[in-house]
This record gives structure tokens, sequence and C-alpha cells, in this order.
């Protein structure tokens, strides 16, 4: 009797790999969100990409703004280092870092204490490249195209840049399939408890034991993907888990054969159709595609109803 309820409770947990490949998906994303968090004590190498630091002392600039909808989002500057070269680095619209002749003077200079910037090295545009060109000559350097890369470099650090960015995609990832995963196995338990209500009704009412004894049988089957068992004698439909399931004797119908007709209309699913001797019909192990169980839970049910013809 305990391994038959143990049968019926596992038919509560329809497709059981579901929680278990949600888990291995957010755990896999954990894990490579954990694996892309950027080491923020890696100095910037204005040669390479990747995330980076930066000690800055002061900036000049800025010699470009990028723009949206008519508004500043980022300035970009040259950045003098605590080693005193020259390097390009692009802010929020509000500059963190001392701006030479705006907010400090050469008097202030041997003052200044560096301040650590942390962002993504990021290449440097053609159209940049030319602002920033543009900017030097102006301002009494010689600087070209072509040279330019010799001295600064061909990559800028991207203050604006989120540190963790494609991780938190990636941590986002993992806490949804988690919560999913969480979500089935709720749904498994509230299952699996009107399963058991529904097992105390019918041993209350002396209907369990005969069920029990007819399932013994060698020809007795549980095909959960369908949410069906069949004996000899019985069909146990678990397709509404909400009432745990419904139980029919087979005697009690006339006819079985499978349809994809619901109230005369086709349907993209097939079901196995069983005609009441009063004349209903009801439908089970809805699916889309016709498997060896269903054939085989067909097959079955047709040996097992008496009378009329079965197509």
């Amino acid at each position: 009797m305990e391994d038959f309820k143990k049968n019926l409770l596992k038919m509560g947990k329809t497709n059981r790999t579901v929680p278990a490949v949600l888990l291995i998906a957010a755990a896999f994303f954990l894990l490579f969100g954990i694996f892309l968090i950027p080491h923020k004590d890696q100095p910037f190498d204005p040669t390479s990409g990747g995330y980076a630091s930066l000690n800055i002392v002061y900036v000049m600039g800025p010699f470009a703004e990028q723009t949206s909808d008519g508004r500043t989002v980022k300035k970009y500057y040259v950045a003098e280092n605590d080693k005193g070269y020259w390097s390009i680095i692009s802010t929020e619209n509000s500059c963190p870092f001392p701006v030479y002749n705006e907010t400090i003077s050469d008097a202030d200079l041997k003052t200044m204490v560096p301040q650590t910037a942390v962002g993504q090295s990021k290449k440097i545009p053609k159209k940049l490249a030319g602002y920033l060109v543009d900017y030097f000559n102006n301002n009494g350097f010689v600087l070209s195209l072509s040279d330019y890369e010799q001295t600064l470099g061909d990559h800028y650090l991207d203050t604006t840049a989120p540190l963790m960015g494609s991780s938190l995609v990636l941590f986002t990832f993992a806490a949804v399939f988690f919560i999913l995963s969480v979500i089935v196995l709720i749904s498994f338990r509230k299952n699996g408890n009107h399963i058991q209500t529904r097992i105390q009704e019918l041993m209350q009412n002396g209907e369990f034991e005969p069920l029990c004894q007819d399932f013994q049988s060698a020809d007795a089957a549980f095909y959960d993907g369908l949410g069906l068992a069949v004996s000899p004698h019985y069909l146990l439909d678990f397709s509404n888990l909400q009432y745990g399931f419904s139980v029919y004797p087979l005697d009690q119908f006339y006819n079985v054969f499978k349809c994809n007709m619901v109230n005369g209309n086709p349907t993209t699913s097939n079901y196995i159709a069983l005609e009441h001797k009063n004349g209903q019909r009801i439908l089970v192990a809805a699916c889309p595609n016709v498997s060896k169980d269903f054939n085989a839970a067909l097959d079955m049910l047709k040996q097992s109803v008496n009378g009329g013809m079965q197509w």
C-alpha cells in the first residue's frame, strides 16, 4: 500500500526535470557572473581593454562631450596620473576630479592627492581621436592622428561604465531561474498535499483498498507525462491536481478512442476519449504529439473497456 501511495504522490511532480534544469541554469549564471566580476586593482593600460583603475591627480579639458536628447551625459578629459603620465578618461557630466584652470591652478598641483578612478578600458573611437588631436594642437602640443597612440595609447578609461554590469545581468538571470525553480517546487508540494487529501478521502470511504489491490497487477502503469494511471479496472486522471486525482471505474465506459476534437472543434492536442454509458464523454491524457506512452495507455484502455465498437 505504501508503494502505491508513493506512486500516486509522484504523479504530482510532473516534469520533475524542470526544477533541476532551472537550478542548474541558476547555478551556471551565478558562477559565470562571479567569474566576470572585475578585478578593481588592475592598473589601467592604455593599450588594452578590460576593467582597470587609475590614480588621477587632476584632469584637463573637457576636450569632447557626449549628449543625448540635448543633455550632456559624458565628458572626455586628459588625466595626469600619480606618475606624471597622461591618459584619456571619460566621466559623468559632473566631473569628480580636479579640473586644471577651473577648480585648481599651478599653485595647487604640489599639494594634490591622487584619487583612484575605476572603470572600463575602451578603444578610442576615430571621431574622439580627432577631437583629442585638435585639443592638443590648439594648446601648443604637436599631435596627429598617426602618432597620438604613441603618446596616449589607443584606449581610454570610461569611469561611467558600471563595474559589475555584465555580472549584474547574469545575477538577475540566476535569481529569475532560482525563483522559478522555487515556484515549481512549491507547486509540487501543493500537488502532493492535494493528492494526500484525496487518498485520505478514498480511505475513509473504503475505496482506496480496491484501488491499491488492482494496481498490484503487472498490467497496471503510471504515465506521469500524461497525468494518467491505468489498471485493469480503474483509470486515475491527474489532469486537475487542485483536486488530487479523479477515479474512474472502467466498467462505466463502453468505448475508448484517440480524439483531437473538443466540442466539435479540431484542436492541436491529442486526447484519449472515453464514452460513458450515461452518454457523457471524458477526455484525458492531453498532449501535442502522440507518444509511446500515449499509445500504450490507449491500447491498455481499449483492452480493458468492454462493449461497443472501439475506434
